[in-house]
């Protein structure tokens, strides 16, 4: 059947008005296209640039959303990055990506149950979210609900055994339940995938220190500053272990470190060592 003049009118009508849209979507396209690029590149500053501009384009793009809201996490700026998958998560309920970011930087940002709820659907949405059940651990390990803390992060290891962050908190967590030989274990099987952090063997060195092991924790200790020769907290504390077994010599080298690259901020800490130097007949430098 022949179409009519005021079929055929509407019809180039609706063409008119969709090419204009289909020309922003292909723009924000380009512009997210080039975001990922730059982000890759580690250009930063220039990728959030771009992924505003796909946004602004098209405002209901979840992808750019999503990507801009991982940049602003990686810069710090977990605010902006709740912002971002907050409009992912409306644009998409049911992405456990967007759910579990969103619900990580609600932790980041003290909204604790705000961020069990978004990590509890990313977990429902996907079981074998791994990146949400170590995020749901913090959260727990945070409210002081070790328990369930230590069940999400036993769950995450056995996602993916290899994987250090896992083992890691799962260690630091097992720790402040009391549990101190689990704590050791995990925090060693971190160890075994990661050698060079510095503050795994710090994490470890504190175990030792609270078994009261102490030439276990001195020699993680000496391990952390061996990666990292700035850690001012491994000089603090083995100036303390140093002085508990009378080598003095050793504990004034150490607090005398510990002056020299301690932040100001710790200012009980600094007065501590301070005074203890002053024990042992020393100034500071």
């Amino acid at each position: 059947m022949a179409m009519t003049a005021a079929a055929r009118g509407i019809l180039v009508l609706a063409l008119v008005l969709a090419a204009p849209r289909l020309v922003r979507a292909d723009e924000a396209a380009s512009h997210y296209n080039l975001g990922l690029q730059l982000k890759r590149d580690g250009k930063i500053p220039e990728a959030i640039a771009e992924c505003e501009k796909a946004i602004e384009l098209r405002p209901d793009y979840a992808s750019a959303h999503l990507t801009l809201g991982n940049l602003w996490r990686g810069q710090g700026n977990y605010q902006k990055a709740a912002a971002e998958f907050e409009k992912t998560v409306k644009l998409e309920p049911k992405d456990p990506t967007a759910r579990a970011n969103l619900g990580a930087a609600y932790v980041r940002l003290k909204r604790v149950d705000d961020g069990i709820r978004e990590l509890q659907a990313a977990i429902d949405l996907k079981p074998d979210e791994y990146e949400a059940r170590v995020s749901l651990g913090f959260a727990f390990k945070a409210k002081g609900d070790f328990p369930r803390a230590i069940e999400q992060l036993q769950k995450a290891t056995e996602l993916r055994p290899n994987d250090p962050q896992a083992w890691t908190n799962l260690g630091v967590t097992k720790s402040k339940a009391d549990d101190k030989d689990g704590a050791i274990f995990a925090l060693r099987r971190a160890i075994s995938l990661r050698p060079d952090d510095s503050g795994l063997h710090f994490d470890l060195a504190v175990v030792f220190r609270r078994q009261r092991d102490t030439e276990a924790a001195i020699a993680e200790y000496k391990l952390a500053l061996g990666y990292n020769p700035k850690m001012a907290g491994a000089y603090y504390d083995l100036g303390v272990l140093y002085s508990q077994l009378k080598k003095d010599d050793d504990a004034k080298a150490a607090f005398q470190k510990y002056l020299e690259v301690a932040p100001g901020d710790d200012a009980a800490s600094r007065k501590d060592a301070e005074e203890r130097l002053k024990s042992y007949g020393l100034k500071k430098k």
